[in-house]
């Protein structure tokens, strides 16, 4: 006997979730596209455009009220092979790239890390400059024997914004902002639309399309995912902060589960190991990520326990051997003028010493290093022997403990810990990317368990771990440019495969909102996060309102293009 429900049974179960979720009628979808990209992140920003170029009539659904995602603050960009480079006398090439990232990422996919080596040159650094991006500088980093960290004037913002005023100047490209896309919908097993809920109002609405873009970001902002997926050879940290985007709630992940995606390398996580409690943040879990050059950090019995400058895989391996996972970071007067902060757009030299260095929450204070001991708990033998041996290497020019400097290297910011009064920050883990996700094929088509595509569903960006570009170690870069790399591959596929024809009877997923709706801002107002976190600055810097509002961008919410556009100009007010 046949078990499967036959199409009268499968649509009589459709009115009945859809009734559920809208009321006692099927409703009508309130839009059909093409393509429907969820998230306007940097990858949601590249497939939109990219499904754009290819003749599709695109939606993007973001929940928040503008674009860009982590980008906009986050950094820079490595690409191989460049005009950059080759102008700056750098021989990079898709070989060496190859070895570089494979080499440091240990479980990269060596399909996605030899196709984006040979390919982010011309996919990446020329399309994102043919879109008004300016790279300006290249960066050494640890993992790479040749410079590949490309930057702007600033932060990502200043690709993000091009890429945003493209997309707001494509006739095919529409948005639906506030919209929080709760679950996926199905015609005859395919993805065929999804359920948005209207972060402002409350409403509930349904898009349909042929292709569904799932460009989400990742989960490291919802702590309960992070521990869930923690790595095994790893220890938890009792105490572990957010550092992720506000909007990097995982949302992506159930939804693509229930579709049938395989899940693979969800345990793959980067966790940053300098993490400060946000004290702006009234719930204490958000982090800013906290570095100073002149800095020691010492263990809670008071010692050093490793270089100080050593590269991010060093200093993971160090700190998970501490008992708690935490440590300390000291520095003197002189020192103090070096601590740089980064993660929110208040922070600046004078906020900085106010909400930082002057608050007791944050960091202790002394005039003497027995007064530091008494408010942190260290030990006093220990703390002082540690900054007196310190004092003896910086005087001598030879870190004999770790060989953080000596005399052939004498990095910038070493210097002796002797001018009162003394600090202490306690540092603490972040979470920050996610390296794991919905596996992908070479089209950045979802695919099961069993290799096969779910049909009508893509993803690209953070949510599928970029592919598996960075193996099981996070590397400088490789987030933002394979994101805009996957994205366009996934926008490319979505409009190619889309089709005409309407998706009539739609099975919407069971069960999937709790993850997602699970997040949502420390008392604000839902809806409007970047509104009230822009506005408080706003007033704190006294601005005035004419600095951002005009006759194109009138004081009101933006709901046409042309406002939007007049918008951007002001990203830089606060980025």
């Amino acid at each position: 006997m046949n078990k499967q429900p036959n199409s009268c049974i499968r649509n009589a179960l459709s009115a009945v979730l859809l009734a559920a979720l809208f009321g006692c009628t099927q409703p009508t979808p309130k839009s059909h596209h093409d393509v429907i990209v969820v998230g306007a992140g940097i990858a949601g920003l590249s497939a939109a455009l990219e499904a754009s170029a290819h003749g599709a009539k695109v939606l993007v659904i973001e929940a928040n009220s503008v674009g860009g995602g982590h980008a906009v603050i986050a950094g820079g960009f490595a690409m191989v092979d460049t005009a950059l480079q080759r102008k700056k006398g750098y021989k990079d090439s898709p070989d060496i790239a190859y070895r570089d990232l494979m080499a440091w990422g240990e479980t990269a996919d060596p399909y996605w890390v030899r196709r984006y080596a040979e390919e982010s040159g011309t996919d990446v650094y020329d399309w994102l400059t043919a879109a008004g991006a300016e790279f300006v500088v290249i960066i050494d980093t640890p993992e790479d024997t040749v410079p590949r960290f490309h930057f702007t004037r600033g932060a990502g913002v200043n690709v993000v914004v091009p890429l945003m005023s493209k997309a707001l100047k494509d006739i095919n490209i529409d948005f639906a902002w506030n919209t929080r896309v709760t679950a996926l919908a199905k015609n005859r097993g395919a993805i065929r639309g999804v359920v948005g809920v209207n972060e402002r109002t409350g409403s509930r609405a349904y898009f349909s399309a042929e292709s569904i873009v799932l460009a989400t970001g990742g989960f490291q902002n919802n702590l309960n995912m992070v521990r869930a997926n923690w790595p095994a050879e790893r220890n938890l940290p009792k105490k572990l902060l957010k550092g992720a985007g506000q909007f990097a709630t995982g949302d992506g992940y159930v939804l693509a589960e229930w579709a049938g995606a395989d899940m693979q390398r969800m345990d793959r996580q980067v966790t940053f190991y300098n993490g400060v409690p946000d004290p702006r943040d009234k719930s204490g879990t958000s982090a800013l990520v906290a570095e100073n050059p002149a800095a020691i950090w010492v263990a809670s019995n008071g010692r050093r326990f490793m270089d100080e400058s050593a590269d991010s895989k060093v200093m993971a391996a160090a700190v998970d051997k501490l008992k708690p996972v935490s440590f300390w970071m000291l520095f003197d007067a002189n020192g103090a003028r070096r601590l740089g902060l980064r993660g929110a757009p208040w922070i600046d030299r004078d906020s900085v010493k106010r909400y930082i260095l002057d608050n007791p929450v944050i960091t202790a204070k002394g005039v003497t290093l027995r007064e530091l001991a008494l408010k942190t708990g260290l030990p006093e033998h220990s703390l002082r022997t540690t900054v007196e041996t310190w004092n003896r290497m910086v005087d001598v020019g030879t870190d004999f403990q770790f060989n953080r400097f000596s005399e052939e290297h004498q990095p910038r910011g070493i210097q002796s810990l002797s001018k009162a009064p003394y600090y202490a920050i306690k540092i603490y883990p972040l979470t920050r990317k996610s390296m794991g996700g919905p596996a992908i094929d070479k089209l950045g088509r979802v695919v099961n368990a069993a290799e096969h595509p779910v049909p009508g569903l893509f993803a690209a960006g953070e949510l599928t771990g970029v592919a598996g570009i960075n193996g099981s170690h996070g590397g400088a870069g490789t987030f933002l440019g394979p994101s805009v790399f996957t994205g366009r591959i996934a926008g490319k596929t979505a409009a190619l495969e889309s089709s005409a024809r309407k998706s009539p009877a739609l099975v919407l997923a069971e069960g999937t909102n709790a993850l997602i709706e699970q997040a949502v801002a420390d008392g604000k107002r839902p809806g409007y996060w970047h509104f009230d976190v822009s506005h408080r600055l706003v007033s704190e810097r006294r601005y005035s309102c004419n600095a951002c509002h005009n006759e194109s961008a009138p004081m009101r919410m933006a709901d046409n293009r042309k406002e939007m556009l007049a918008r951007l100009d002001t990203c830089t007010q606060c980025h």
